[in-house]
């Protein structure tokens, strides 16, 4: 049976905080999140760091999905011609208080990372498209289905819509994970200054 969006929980104000603690669970041991929060005290504060973004798409920049009230996995979609969000926006989404809470080396380093994959984005994905800015999944709940649950809805939208789906991922398991939905690579670089693999990837909508 397809699965609808509306079989998912849109993320609204109430659950941006489990939210952003489920997102940063999933990515605490992530080769990019140890690059850009080195710190190991500042670490601890990842989940002020995601909630931002996560605020952000509750509040129209896009969508963000999440498997239950339990928050088991998150995911947040950004559409073609998204426009993005204002200076207000991003003030009362928390932004300005990340360096207090993740150090300014964050803030720096995770800009300069955001630049540069959203111009090879735009050089290799120039096409309308969605993009897959997030999914996550608490490691307690790794292995149970949650990302076939957050994926499985959207593409199946896309797929009738027509539009491509485009990502990065940095790890070679999770590039593995999405060919099994479509996805294919259409670039393997490294991230300057990190030394980091990354996968750029596509899916074209299927029938």
């Amino acid at each position: 049976m397809e699965m609808k969006l509306t079989s998912l929980l849109k993320i609204d104000e109430t659950l941006v905080i489990p939210a952003s603690v489920t997102t940063a669970e999933a990515f605490k041991d992530d080769p990019a999140t140890l690059w850009t929060i080195p710190d190991v005290r500042k670490r601890q504060n990842l989940r002020y760091a995601m909630e931002p973004y996560l605020r952000i798409a509750a509040g129209g920049y896009g969508a963000a999905y999440t498997t239950s009230e339990k928050c088991e996995g998150v995911a947040a979609w950004v559409p073609a011609g998204q426009v993005p969000p204002g200076v207000t926006s991003l003030i009362r989404a928390g932004f300005p208080r990340l360096p207090l809470r993740c150090g300014w080396q964050y803030l720096l380093r995770n800009a300069a990372i955001d630049r540069w994959c959203k111009k090879l984005r735009k050089e290799l994905a120039p096409e309308r498209h969605t993009y897959l800015a997030l999914l996550a999944v608490a490691p307690e709940h790794q292995g149970r289905g949650h990302a076939s649950a957050l994926l499985k809805p959207m593409l199946a939208k896309l797929d009738a819509t027509g539009e491509v789906c485009y990502l990065e991922t940095q790890t070679p398991r999770n590039a593995e994970m999405y060919k099994h939905f479509g996805f294919k690579t259409l670039k393997e670089v490294t991230t300057p200054r990190t030394g980091l693999p990354l996968w750029l990837m596509l899916r074209k909508p299927q029938t």
